[in-house]
């Protein structure tokens, strides 16, 4: 009986230790990309490229990067973190719904409500 609970100890052990190696593997990854999209940034920047194209690109990448600080370091992808997972989409919804309205405010003007002649 006592090998059984040793062996079963020891098995958790091992399963433990490759899960754990496993998530740090993915988390340097995870912090290598995002250094890569850091330096992509910055190249942008001074490649002195049209800022009518860098600054989206560049938008695009800081929302990459959030994701996956949620997603990894944060450990959003555990189970246990559902209502976080829902309170962010709806702060995503809401705040990407504000930032439309403004560009069609500010850029855009009126143009449903314009009188025709």
């Amino acid at each position: 009986m006592s090998q059984q609970i040793n062996h079963d100890a020891q098995a958790l052990r091992e399963y433990r230790k490759r899960k754990s190696t496993k998530e740090m593997r993915m988390q340097v990854t995870n912090f290598a990309i995002m250094i890569f999209v850091t330096f992509v940034a910055f190249a942008l920047v001074a490649a002195e490229l049209p800022k009518e194209f860098v600054i989206p690109v560049i938008l695009g990448l800081a929302v990459l990067q959030v994701v996956l600080q949620f997603y990894y370091f944060m450990h959003m992808k555990a189970e246990k973190h559902g209502i976080s997972k829902l309170f962010m989409i709806t702060g995503v919804f809401f705040g990407l719904s504000f930032v439309v309205t403004f560009i069609y405010i500010v850029w855009l003007g009126d143009p449903l409500f314009v009188k025709t002649k």
